[in-house]
């Protein structure tokens, strides 16, 4: 073969391999594999100090002194109280869910006044060292609901459909598709009494690649994995039955927190 053929055999298979790694990157991965994905990333913060971290563990990476840590639960203690004033709802909440606790630093706000606290999570590790926070903090009433990440509505057989409160934050960005995301959605509106609140967070898309949503390479993308346009989540949360109240954005990290309410909710003016 002379040089002129080799060199053209091989910029063909050069260009022939960079047009089947083009195919490859946009070809999205199945579900299953990146639910299995997300479950070894966010179970290795038993060992792993920057799963610590985007858990919000106490102690850890950002999270190393206390006034940082309690900031988290605070923020959202004071939304969560804004939401029960729009609702009429305070002092009527006695229970709660919190998909996603990580090392409890919401939790450690909300069991001030909350009764039964569930948290559900892909994490054992993570379920483990919210606990031993609650423990510390001499709060009895927390109930680990361990769920496998393919298979997220699991956690009905172990949550009694009552409950009065359904919080969500950090953690939508990580669910391994937008589908995944309105399968908890749903699953938080069967959980939830017939008069009932919850708030949620989501990471919204505003065109950019950083905060599109992701189809594939999990460990690669965990930590904006998943987003919605803002609009487009109103109107999931109102087509599965929420009674959208408000917003409250914060464009700063493409935050979008929605306050929502269920069943016959008043809802005061902004």
């Amino acid at each position: 073969m002379t040089k002129k053929k080799t060199d053209t055999t091989f910029n063909n298979r050069m260009r022939i391999s960079s047009v089947l790694s083009k195919i490859i990157e946009i070809v999205p991965e199945k579900e299953d594999k990146i639910s299995n994905d997300a479950k070894k990333y966010w179970s290795s913060s038993q060992e792993n100090s920057t799963i610590q971290d985007l858990s919000h563990w106490r102690g850890s990476g950002r999270w190393c002194d206390d006034e940082s840590w309690n900031k988290i639960g605070k923020k959202h203690f004071f939304m969560y109280k804004k939401l029960c004033d729009l609702t009429e709802m305070t002092g009527q909440i006695r229970s709660m869910i919190e998909w996603g606790p990580g090392g409890g630093a919401n939790l450690i706000w909300f069991s001030k006044e909350l009764n039964k606290i569930y948290g559900i999570d892909i994490s054992s590790p993570n379920l483990d060292e919210c606990e031993r926070q609650l423990m510390e903090n001499e709060y009895f009433g927390f109930n680990k609901v361990l769920i496998p990440a393919n298979s997220p509505e699991d956690c009905v057989d172990l949550i009694k459909p009552d409950v009065d409160f359904f919080l969500s934050t950090a953690v939508y960005q990580h669910f391994p598709s937008k589908e995944y995301g309105i399968k908890v959605t749903k699953l938080a509106y069967k959980l939830l009494s017939n008069q009932s609140i919850a708030l949620i967070q989501i990471r919204y898309d505003d065109g950019s690649n950083r905060f599109a949503p992701k189809t594939r390479d999990y460990y690669q993308n965990a930590v904006n994995f998943t987003s919605y346009k803002i609009e487009e989540f109103w109107n999931i949360a109102n087509e599965i039955g929420f009674k959208p109240i408000a917003i409250y954005l914060k464009p700063e990290v493409n935050y979008a927190y929605y306050f929502l309410g269920k069943g016959d909710i008043k809802c005061q003016n902004l």
